[in-house]
């Protein structure tokens, strides 16, 4: 990550809590154009899943214009839009794993730790195998279509992850539980604060004083 995991996390807390409590603000713009300068080499990849998680966005600002909320739908959909591109970009580079590393230096409860590290690393397993599943029907010379057989062999991927997901918690659970697992897993928590870290603090604590002063 480009900025550090714990600071990651603090930042994208407060942020996102500012902005999603209050109008949208010019100088919001701020800690999100230092954390895209940070990732300018990938800020094609950044804004192209802004794009597709805006479709989603859409729907909720069109449900606030049939209201003739105009104002209202303008302003979620600016706010959303600066929560997402912010945690997009300080997170672009995270696997997921960063942000269980930085929970643990912010000494987060054991069981809250492990419980994200073991989610995550399911999470991860089902994307896997859901690839391997996917490529093994490419080979087969399978083509998604809009008929019933179709539909079968989603329902039956479905099914089988579903499945499988249950089995590996449950192997996974059975396997700590003979090994005395306390819920407490052990990482790195060596932590060093560097230039950017303090930046986008300030920035962002910028942000919060203009909010409250002004």
């Amino acid at each position: 990550m480009i900025i550090s995991p714990a600071i990651s996390l603090i930042a994208a807390f407060l942020f996102s809590i500012i902005v999603s409590f209050s109008n949208y603000e010019l100088y919001y713009l701020l800690p999100i154009a230092f954390i895209l300068y940070l990732n300018k080499n990938n800020i094609f990849s950044i804004f192209k899943s802004l794009v597709f998680l805006n479709l989603f966005i859409v729907v909720l600002a069109l449900v606030l214009l049939i209201q003739n909320e105009y104002e209202e739908a303008l302003n979620i959909y600016i706010r959303t839009n600066m929560i997402i591109l912010f945690n997009l970009a300080i997170f672009y580079n995270s696997k997921g794993y960063d942000i269980v590393r930085g929970l643990y230096i912010l000494k987060f409860p054991d069981s809250f730790i492990s419980t994200t590290y073991f989610t995550l690393k399911m999470i991860e397993n089902l994307k896997n195998d859901f690839l391997n599943i996917k490529n093994t029907l490419k080979a087969r010379g399978f083509k998604a279509k809009t008929n019933l057989f179709t539909y079968y062999t989603f329902g039956n991927i479905l099914g089988m992850l579903f499945v499988k997901s249950i089995r590996k918690s449950q192997s996974l659970k059975d396997s700590f539980e003979a090994r005395g697992f306390n819920k407490k897993i052990y990482l790195n928590d060596k932590f060093k604060t560097t230039n950017k870290d303090i930046l986008l603090l300030l920035l962002v604590g910028i942000i919060i004083i203009l909010k409250v002063s002004l």
